[in-house]
């Protein structure tokens, strides 16, 4: 019995873990974005999606950039 309820709770922990969002996501959502970066930097969150925001970050900041550049000419 133990070793059932073992598995099942490990299972609803698994199921209940969400996957990460992408940096594609965050490059479309800049609040949330800057939200989550946030809460990586004060160690409130982690992993792949702290690594996703930033991308998403950088991304946006890098086509902004490009666009300034396409303005000049």
């Amino acid at each position: 019995m133990g070793q059932y309820f073992s598995g099942l709770l490990v299972l609803c922990i698994a199921a209940c873990t969400a996957e990460p969002r992408s940096a594609e996501f965050f490059e479309d959502h800049p609040e949330e974005a800057v939200q989550v970066t946030a809460l990586c930097t004060t160690g409130a969150k982690g992993g792949d999606e702290c690594v996703n925001a930033q991308a998403g970050i950088a991304a946006m900041e890098r086509e902004a950039r490009m666009n300034a550049y396409r303005r000049q000419f």
